[in-house]
């Protein structure tokens, strides 16, 4: 019983303990202060005076302004403050009344001020840290708000409403702006043009939103086409510059007009140049693609391609070109199909240019923005032109015109012919926009008949290569220094052929094909330095006979086989890539084709001179020799000695030289049939024709010998050691020619 009372107890306690903690709380204010039936809104006084109460801040007493003593006498009301000073909160803010207090709302722009008095309203400057304008636009603050302004060079195309504040959009103005100081002679079409078509974008901007805005346009396609028929008067080179510019120059005016529309549309033009634009906003656009079609073109490209983040309206436009497939000929091509000349001789990628002409009408793809070199989507091309000719030396390419230094160039990369093209309509893809075209090339090197031409010439030149080269190594009656000359030139010859053979033209081992070009250069530039030394000799000979030894066997070695090694040698160090392109050849890019067309120029020129010297010599010595000679026989052994030497000098490279040019057919021919069979002409002039190596031959063949005396004879001519000036000049003529 005893923890029960003790229980008991306890809660006894604690209740007592409750209720005098309630009585403490009672008889205490908010601020822990005792009341004494003050009432609401009210506060006791301490230590009190005549009065133990007031109220509170915010209210007031009407009754007893100065205090009250008794609950009953509390009549405690809120002041209102907004009422007894209307501008309590400044001039930019407004105030609203509370219970015991007021609030002031600060109005658009403005701001509670940091200071000490909280409620004054301060302005903001919505102009930083950010500016809240279009990135091509310049902010200006004021009190309440801000105002944006385009920069110079940019106009105003879009202009919306948002939260109560301006949102502005700025696009660069790209009209043409020609200065007279840069407008040369030689400028007068161009600077005419982009006077005038500065003039008519200056009137679209101005002119804001046109009652008829085909005005404008059909203004440009008529100024556009009277342009076009100017360039024709041009050279290749000015009319590749001038397009280049107008073309720039049009889409950017297109662009200016259709943006400062600020709406919209789809207009067409179907005279002459074809125009063709839709500009939409983003709440406009389709899922399906824009699809613009013109009389001889169509083109299909995604909005979304089209759009640029940050911009309110998107543009796509197409403009087909009267007159610019003859305009833009004649300019170079760059691209892997056009690269495809087939396994032709090396020498051919220069000298057998392909030719092209312009196949479909040129037609630029453009959208509201320059930034076009990578899309999100590729743009679809359709050219529907005159039937393509279908021979194998024929290709049919996707290119578009792309501007380099001033001018332009055709390039194919970046775009594909499709395979749903045909005969007479061909599918161009594109990752980019620009001025799009078909071009059909004609692989002139890629003729079949050059190529069976090569094959059979130079397994029938590398036989007689090999039969010379064993003529020239173990006929014991023509050795000496001329002969010396002749072996290693054809050794040389041999090896090149060889390879060509082999590597040339498989590169699909990219280390192996470098390799194989490599070498190919090494041993055409030995073949070359073997001419020139042939040249040095032969000019030592006839026009200097009593120097005809003075070439020593290391000056030979070292001019035919050590200085192409340098000039290789120096060529890899200075650009390894260059070797090895889809031909296992040397790369055309950067100039560095020259590392083998310098030297061969240069010599093909000094032995050129050396033949011209050498003919004339001969011909001047004929009556010396042997003046019982006729005049048929002289120009017979004239002719036969001057075929002779154009072997020899490898003058008859020089036909390769005007390849460079279009419509050089019958010169891809000449050139091939000569250097194809230069050693069978070897062979024929310089171990047929002469009697000696015959004798020789028949004495092989016929394993028979000739009697001592009679050999003796056959031979005197050219054994002869006398010192005689005529003797010398006759063995000289003999060595040269026959």
């Amino acid at each position: 019983m005893k923890p029960a009372r003790c229980l008991l107890l306890a809660l006894g306690l604690f209740v007592v303990y409750i209720e005098s903690e309630a009585r403490v709380e009672d008889s205490e204010d908010d601020q822990g202060k005792p009341l004494d039936g003050c009432g609401s809104h009210a506060r006791f006084v301490e230590p009190p005076g005549n009065y133990s109460c007031e109220c509170l801040t915010g209210f007031e007493s009407k009754k007893w302004p100065s205090g009250f003593n008794n609950k009953s006498d509390n009549d405690c009301t809120d002041i209102d403050e907004c009422q007894q000073n209307a501008s309590i909160c400044g001039p930019n803010g407004h105030c609203i009344n509370i219970k015991g207090d007021y609030h002031c709302k600060c109005k658009p722009g403005f701001v509670k001020s940091q200071k000490n008095d909280r409620k004054i309203c301060r302005d903001i400057n919505e102009c930083i840290p950010e500016n809240p304008c279009d990135k091509n636009a310049n902010c200006t603050n004021f009190p309440g708000g801000y105002k944006c302004k385009c920069r110079n060079g940019y106009f105003q195309y879009q202009k919306d409403i948002l939260d109560g504040k301006e949102i502005i959009k700025c696009k660069e103005n790209s009209c043409p702006v020609t200065s007279e100081d840069n407008c040369s002679n030689t400028q007068t079409s161009l600077c005419n043009f982009e006077k005038h078509l500065g003039d008519l974008c200056q009137s679209s901007l101005s002119a804001k939103k046109l009652k008829d805005p085909n005005v404008l346009l059909m203004a440009l396609l008529t100024l556009l086409d009277e342009g076009i028929k100017e360039l024709e008067a041009e050279s290749p080179v000015q009319r590749h510059r001038i397009a280049t510019k107008m073309m720039e120059s049009v889409e950017g005016f297109l662009r200016v007009w259709a943006f400062s529309q600020r709406r919209a549309f789809r207009t067409e033009h179907n005279k002459g140049t074809e125009l063709t634009m839709e500009i939409r906003t983003p709440r406009n656009w389709s899922q399906s693609p824009a699809q613009l079609s013109h009389s001889q073109t169509q083109m299909k490209l995604n909005w979304e391609a089209a759009s640029k983040e940050g911009e309110g309206l998107s543009l796509i436009g197409l403009i087909t070109y009267r007159g610019f497939e003859s305009i833009l000929t004649e300019a170079d091509v760059e691209g892997e199909v056009w690269e495809q000349v087939g396994k032709s001789p090396p020498w051919a990628q220069v000298a057998g240019k392909p030719t092209y002409k312009v196949l479909s009408r040129v037609a630029a793809a453009f959208v509201g923005h320059s930034e076009t070199s990578s899309l999100s989507a590729p743009v679809t091309v359709t050219f529907s032109h005159q039937n393509a000719d279908s021979k194998p030396d024929v290709k049919v390419i996707c290119a578009f015109w792309q501007p380099v230094n001033g001018s332009g160039r055709w390039s194919e990369r970046g775009c594909t012919r499709l395979n749903t093209s045909t005969a007479t309509t061909t599918h161009c893809q594109c990752d980019h926009l620009t001025s799009f075209a078909v071009l059909m090339a004609f692989y002139d090197v890629e003729d079949w008949n050059l190529t069976i031409i090569t094959k059979i010439g130079l397994v029938v030149s590398l036989v007689c290569l090999f039969l010379s080269i064993l003529t020239f190594l173990f006929c014991r009656a023509i050795r000496g220094i001329r002969t010396t000359l002749h072996l290693h030139l054809c050794l040389a010859l041999f090896v090149a052929h060889v390879i060509f053979l082999l590597g040339a033209g498989n590169p699909s081992n990219k280390m192996v094909c470098a390799v194989v070009a490599g070498m190919l250069h090494y041993f055409f530039l030995s073949v070359f330095c073997w001419m020139l030394l042939e040249g040095v000799e032969l000019y030592l000979m006839v026009v200097q006979v009593f120097k005809t030894h003075s070439l020593k066997h290391w000056h030979l070695y070292f001019v035919g086989y050590g200085l192409p090694a340098i000039l290789v040698g120096l060529s890899a160090a200075i650009n390894s890539k260059g070797y090895g392109n889809k031909h296992c050849w040397l790369s055309r890019e950067n100039g560095f084709l020259w590392s083998f067309l310098g030297p061969v120029s240069l010599i093909i020129m000094v032995n050129a001179a050396v033949f011209v010297v050498t003919v004339w010599k001969l011909s001047q010595k004929f009556t010396d020799i042997n003046p019982d000679m006729t005049k048929l026989k002289k120009q017979r052994v004239l002719t036969i000695t001057a075929i002779a030497q154009l072997c020899i000098l490898g003058t008859t490279w020089i036909f390769g030289m005007f390849q460079i040019s279009n419509n050089t057919l019958v010169m891809s021919y000449i050139f091939t049939i000569l250097n194809s069979l230069q050693g069978l002409f070897i062979f024929l002039l310089h171990c047929l024709l002469k009697k000696q190596v015959r004798d020789d031959y028949y004495r092989w063949f016929c394993q028979s010998r000739c009697s001592k005396g009679q050999g003796s004879d056959k031979y005197s001519d050219f054994s002869s050691t006398s010192a005689s000036n005529t003797l010398r000049a006759q063995k000289s003529f003999r060595e040269s020619g026959m």
